[in-house]
């Protein structure tokens, strides 16, 4: 029987558990090995990664993934009974399988929220469902891998992901209505709460229909995913501070570790332990 394209969404692999757990000790490895090495550049409705060269066995994760390789080709396939293919960058939509060889090339891995409005666009722009091979005339590597190296800012940063996705300059959080305003001040003051559309529109004064139409809109994604990237974002301040995984996901208004673990693991691929090792291979810029 044939086997099925790398880059078909039907490209399934049957040991999700044994494939995360793999691209955690990826970079596991990695964290002990550099100091500093990482770069996490992280917004409320997405993640910019920046480091050293890793392999990342089988994996998938809910976040659509732009990939790219700074000094060299990646090498990327749907499964270990998949043929390689190799390009200068890659997009892996939501929860797609694969795997990628970096060789000996640092990366800058941009995951967006699969709920968000740039993965909407990163899907029309470069094909829903499979892997797409890109290549990296139009991509702002220069920008990247001064990124990389220590050097440029959160606006360089923020630039650099508009440029990945062939959008301007960002409006999203421009200008942005007062009562908008208020509905975030109010969601990061009851992160520990249960949550629902009622009591957010309620604090903002907006009736509930306005409210979710025009939070996704202006800034970016949904009510419900934006409480869980900024409960990410809290549990990865937790864990740069010291605190242990289990005091980091009590912290971020997780239940436990398995839940901060579990949540962590489905978004991006990879269970958050690497956090808690070495943490000085690692520099996160948090942007509002």
């Amino acid at each position: 029987m044939a086997a099925h394209s790398p880059f078909r969404n039907d490209s399934l692999c049957e040991d999700t558990d044994r494939m995360r757990l793999a691209g955690s000790r990826s970079l596991n490895k990695l964290a002990a090995m550099y100091s500093p090495t990482f770069h996490l550049f992280l917004w409320p409705h997405r993640l910019l990664f920046l480091g050293p060269a890793f392999d990342a066995q089988p994996h998938r994760h809910h976040a659509a993934q732009l990939a790219l390789g700074l000094h060299d080709r990646l090498r990327v396939r749907g499964g270990q009974d998949q043929p390689w293919q190799e390009a200068a960058a890659f997009y892996v939509p939501p929860d797609v399988p694969h795997e990628f060889d970096a060789g000996d090339t640092p990366c800058a891995l941009l995951y967006l929220d699969p709920e968000g409005r740039e993965c909407e666009d990163a899907c029309h722009r470069f094909g829903g469902g499979r892997i797409r091979l890109l290549d990296n005339h139009e991509l702002p590597l220069a920008t990247l891998q001064r990124l990389a190296s220590g050097d440029g800012n959160s606006p360089d940063a923020e630039q650099a992901c508009r440029e990945l996705l062939g959008q301007g300059v960002s409006t999203l959080r421009r200008n942005l209505d007062p009562r908008l305003q208020r509905a975030l001040t109010w969601l990061d003051e009851h992160l520990d709460d249960e949550l629902g559309n009622r009591a957010v529109a309620h604090a903002a004064g907006v009736s509930e229909s306005w409210l979710s139409h025009h939070f996704g809109d202006r800034v970016g994604v949904p009510i419900r995913r934006y409480v869980l990237w900024r409960r990410l974002r809290l549990a990865i301040e937790a864990a740069l501070g010291g605190a242990s995984l289990t005091d980091a996901a009590h912290a971020a208004g997780f239940s436990d570790s398995a839940h901060l673990t579990r949540t962590f693991r489905d978004t991006f691929g990879v269970a958050p332990s690497f956090l808690f090792g070495d943490r000085q291979a690692i520099r996160v810029h948090f942007i509002s």
